[in-house]
């Protein structure tokens, strides 16, 4: 009878739990762990491998961080892999519900098995991912369709696709309570709108489709970040839009990439988001939409012009952007006028980062005078990518040297000969010599070597047509 109250020895392990016994009782990772756990059989505890004595609940917080160790995409991959160790682990992995959160829709995949998996997830909140290129709209569409069963929990929507715009009108909904994150980007080619009335009959350059994205009824109560890329501005649904940032005052981060406006709209007002963080700007076609939002709080800010955005263009900012601190402007060399009345706009701006492959152009005289002539008097932190000269860069600094801490310059203009219109090389070491001297500041070239006196190489600027000094064959800069 003792022998039949013992407990019953632990199940006969799998070759694949065999091998991962091993692996684990060799490394040794987990002994210090184990004495601190009381079995009440000292028999089993004895049998049992390392990774067997572990209670349930910790295995399955091990499993979780496995698999979320892996990138989105593959998370419910690698929880598949190890549900095959055993019966067991197959168990724990299907009743961990933060590793069944994440839906990447694709092709190939059967809508029914979605309401399975999103029973595993239990009531967490979910995320969903339309990134497939491949994948075709009516395969995307009958996979959202099944997701939306439960979108009360949807969290984060992901759509980058050609037909991204066709199907966040038709495929979202409209009303989604815990919607925290929504980006949506169009990956088609489309023409640039100043050779749309040109080339209207090229088919492969498609125009924008004609829909409706319905923002006047669009309700995400708790939403805090929006990213829409290649979207066309209509005027009959701008006042819609605003109307819906303006019911989103939660918003903390809003950007806006390559928006297409064939016809310049001027707002009847301004939408205020009192919690917004960072806006960013991108290709931005005209001036008006800088005028679109109000930030009281914003600390981050990024403008970047288009090519519609020409040199004579005005912008009015007026104190929209008034505590914005952090500052990323690109392409402006060409828009002194634009640049300079954007940089009065915030005078609280302690980094700021002036990126462009034009600057290097004439223009950038007009960049260099500005920061010269207009002192940003909390300035700590400088960046500039293509200063015409050495001289040029000191003067730039000396104005702003009681508050600046870091200067980094991209693709410097060295004038060594040759591959320099200068014939002033005194001046030149001069003004190195100065800026590699300051202790009040941290000074950094990238891009050009042979500042501190290590090689260099040449590369050919297309858009200046001249040498300039760069550490690679291209010169580019991704933000």
């Amino acid at each position: 009878d003792g022998a039949s109250m013992a407990s019953p020895g632990p199940p006969e392990p799998t070759p694949t739990q065999s091998y991962v016994d091993e692996d684990i009782n060799n490394s040794n990772i987990l002994g210090q762990l184990i004495p601190q756990f009381t079995f009440p059989s000292f028999r089993v505890r004895d049998t049992m491998s390392y990774i067997q004595r572990l209670p349930p609940e910790l295995l399955s917080y091990i499993v979780e961080l496995v698999c979320l160790l892996e990138a989105p995409a593959q998370t419910q991959a690698a929880a598949t892999i190890l549900g095959r160790v055993s019966k067991q682990w197959r168990e724990i992995v299907f009743n961990t519900p933060a590793i069944w959160t994440s839906f990447h829709v694709s092709k190939g995949v059967n809508p029914t098995n979605l309401e399975v998996l999103l029973l595993r997830s239990g009531g967490l909140p979910v995320d969903v991912h339309v990134v497939d290129g491949v994948t075709k709209p009516t395969e995307v569409r009958d996979q959202l369709d099944a997701l939306a069963r439960h979108s009360s929990r949807w969290r984060n929507v992901e759509i980058s696709h050609p037909a991204a715009f066709t199907l966040f009108e038709n495929s979202i909904p409209w009303a989604l309570p815990k919607l925290q994150s929504l980006a949506v980007e169009a990956t088609s080619k489309r023409l640039p709108p100043s050779l749309v009335y040109y080339y209207e009959s090229i088919l492969e350059w498609p125009l924008a489709p004609d829909i409706r994205l319905g923002w006047k009824n669009r309700m995400y109560p708790f939403l805090q970040s929006l990213d829409l890329c290649d979207i066309e501005v209509k005027l009959r649904e701008t006042e819609d839009f605003l109307e819906f940032l303006e019911a989103h005052g939660s918003l903390e981060r809003l950007t806006f990439r390559r928006i297409w406006e064939l016809d310049e709209y001027t707002p009847s007002r301004t939408a205020v988001l009192p919690h917004l963080k960072e806006l960013q700007l991108r290709g931005i076609p005209s001036s008006e939409i800088l005028r679109w939002v109000s930030a009281p709080s914003l600390h981050k800010l990024v403008v970047e012009k288009s090519p519609q955005l020409r040199l004579w263009t005005p912008v009015n900012i007026e104190s929209n952007y008034a505590t914005a601190t952090n500052i990323t402007l690109i392409h402006f060399s060409t828009a002194p006028d634009a640049l300079l009345n954007i940089l009065r706009a915030v005078p609280l701006a302690s980094a700021v980062e002036l990126v462009s492959t034009d600057l290097r152009s004439r223009a950038s005289f007009s960049t260099e005078n500005i920061l010269i002539e207009h002192k940003l008097f909390h300035l700590t932190s400088l960046y500039i990518q293509g200063v015409t000269s050495l001289p040029r860069l000191k003067a730039v600094v000396e104005v702003h040297k009681d508050t600046l801490k870091d200067v980094k310059t991209h693709c410097l203009d060295l004038g060594l000969p040759r591959e320099s219109d200068s014939e002033n090389y005194s001046e030149r070491d001069e003004a190195l010599g100065w800026l590699k001297d300051q202790t009040t500041f941290k000074f950094d070239i990238s891009h050009s070597l042979d500042a501190f006196g290590g090689h260099y190489r040449c590369h050919e600027d297309q858009r200046c047509g001249k040498q300039m000094l760069c550490g690679g064959t291209r010169c580019r800069i991704s933000l």
